[in-house]
Formats: C-alpha cells, sequence, structure tokens
C-alpha cells in the first residue's frame, strides 16, 4: 500500500443528506472538537529529545476546493480564516486543558471550533472537507476520551464521532465533507482514517479521493 494512501477500510457513507432534510440551518455551522486530556509517556529517544510531546495534541481542519477538487485555502491553527473569512478557527487548544476549567471536555465550551458562514463561502468552492489529527502522530485511540461533531448555529447537531474507536494507530481523520447544491449543500459523514497526519498532506489525499468519486462527464449524444 502507497504510503500517501487512505487506510483501506474505506466503507460506504454513515450518513448523506442535505442541511435542510437533517434539520440544519443553511447559514452557519460549527465543527468542534472535544477531548480529554491524555499523557502519552515517552519512549527511547523520544523520552529524551521531545519531551513537549507528552501528551496528545489533537487539531480540527475545513479545507476548501474548487469544482476540480483542487484545494484552495485550509483553514486550521496555522491559518485562521480563509482569503474570504467566511470559515474561521477560534484558535488552538494545544493538550486539552491549556484554556482553563472552561474548556474541559463535556464543558458547555468546546475547546476547539470552526464557524463556517455558509452564505459567505466564495461561489467556486464546490467541496469542504473536516479533518480531524493528532499533531505529534500519536493513534487517535489512545484518548481517554474524545468526539468532534457538527452543529448549527441553534444547536442542532448533525453527527458527533467518537475519536477514541478509530482504527488502531490511525492519527488523522476526514470526518466529513460538504458539496454544493443548487440551493442547498449536501453533507457526507466520511469517517475515514488517514495514513498521513500532516494536516496539509492530508488534504492532499482528500482532493484525490473527492476527485476519484466524482461523476465522470458524459459524451454528447451517449
Amino acid at each position: 500500500m502507497s504510503p500517501s494512501a487512505p487506510y483501506p477500510q474505506v466503507k460506504a457513507p454513515i450518513l448523506s443528506d442535505s442541511l435542510s432534510a437533517l434539520g440544519l440551518s443553511a447559514k452557519t455551522l460549527f465543527f468542534a472538537l472535544n477531548y480529554e486530556f491524555t499523557e502519552i509517556e515517552p519512549t527511547g529517544l523520544l523520552k529524551r529529545f521531545k519531551k513537549d510531546q507528552g501528551a496528545i495534541d489533537l487539531d480540527i481542519a475545513c479545507v476548501l476546493y474548487d469544482k476540480h477538487c483542487t484545494i484552495d485555502d485550509i483553514v486550521w491553527f496555522k491559518q485562521l480564516r480563509d482569503k474570504a473569512e467566511s470559515v474561521r478557527h477560534q484558535g488552538d487548544s494545544l493538550n486539552s486543558k491549556d484554556r482553563g476549567d472552561q474548556s474541559l471536555y463535556r464543558a458547555p465550551l468546546d475547546q476547539e471550533q470552526i464557524r463556517l458562514s455558509l452564505v459567505d463561502i466564495p461561489e467556486h468552492i464546490e467541496h469542504i472537507a473536516m479533518l480531524v489529527s493528532s499533531y505529534h502522530g500519536h493513534p487517535l485511540g489512545k484518548l481517554n476520551a474524545g468526539e468532534v461533531h457538527l452543529s448549527d448555529d441553534e444547536g442542532n447537531r448533525a453527527f458527533e464521532v467518537n475519536l477514541r474507536q478509530s482504527p488502531r494507530d490511525c492519527s488523522a481523520v476526514w470526518i466529513a465533507s460538504m458539496r454544493r447544491g443548487i440551493d442547498d449543500w449536501q453533507l457526507t459523514l466520511q469517517n475515514l482514517p488517514l495514513n498521513e497526519h500532516d494536516i496539509s498532506k492530508a488534504a492532499q489525499l482528500v482532493a484525490h479521493e473527492l476527485a476519484r468519486v466524482l461523476p465522470m462527464p458524459q459524451a454528447i449524444g451517449s
């Protein structure tokens, strides 16, 4: 298997429907992450040289693609908003406990959150992918607890994904994607593990998968 390919456990989408059919507002969505502080005991050279990697650090990202599935923008901790400022990252939590008591797991506030103002997303953007990644490459399954979810500005949730149920050694997951329709967005829950935890590289893997499943254009007269 190529190191740049997704894991082979590709399953049919768990959920796929329009936002309106799912009971969500088509104006503003929130892709959010919450997880419990999880300490990892370094071993070998990691114990000596990489003491800052002793806790799992998760990140979420939204990747914007055009109709050709080419990456147009990535909103993540390194870039907190897209060029049109329609997608905004609310800031990075390094280990789930670095923002005080209100950002603890199961608290009322999400530890990390990306706000998507759908009415402001540029028209040439056709696809949006939602990713979660372990910054240091720690397996998601080693989390004490953790989840990501998508909701609208009224608190209605489209899905919630338990990150502890990720495959063994998986350190990044393509959680979901949205595809622009005529008057609505189609949401698909992918929950597809990726072999690459670097978000920019993971975004390229998703671009390949999106392009692979696009309908082929029909020849005139066929």
